[in-house]
């Protein structure tokens, strides 16, 4: 295959991340949080965790995930609280506040789904086929690479 027919998984990357963020960035900023915390809040959401939790589901190192989380908990999005057994662990649990935030997050979010739902069954299809196609992609391109390097 010649340079010119070659796909640049640099800008593969680099595509999908600046998309993505543009039709997320507005949604989150509407909420004073950025994509980051907003994934935080959004997890917290399908279940307690604790900060190991976060930092995991987040891909960022542990210390940076508990400075995180604590912004979120002094801005009132959620509550920190150590374990009975185990005082070292914590875990964080969504406050009113927090659960409110994540629901009009996701309502903005709906809105997405509308739009695609609204599109032809065979296209609806096919962007579900690229989908999977490229969450397969990237999950081989983790599991061959972990070893390699510190990608998260």
């Amino acid at each position: 295959m010649n340079e010119e027919g070659r796909i640049s998984i640099f800008t593969i990357f680099q595509t999908l991340k600046s998309k993505t963020a543009r039709l997320l960035e507005p949604v989150v900023q509407a909420e004073g949080l950025t994509p980051l915390q907003a994934s935080v809040l959004l997890h917290l959401s399908q279940q307690d965790a604790a900060v190991g939790d976060i930092s995991g589901a987040t891909c960022m190192g542990q210390a940076n995930a508990s400075s995180l989380c604590k912004k979120l908990e002094q801005s009132g999005f959620l509550t920190r609280s150590r374990g009975a057994a185990d005082g070292r662990v914590v875990t964080l649990s969504l406050t009113p506040k927090g659960r409110e935030t994540v629901e009009r997050i996701q309502r903005r979010l709906d809105h997405y789904l509308e739009l695609l739902n609204a599109l032809p069954d065979r296209a609806r299809e096919e962007l579900a086929r690229g989908f999977q196609a490229a969450d397969q992609m990237l999950d081989y391109l983790f599991e061959q690479t972990k070893g390699d390097q510190n990608l998260c």
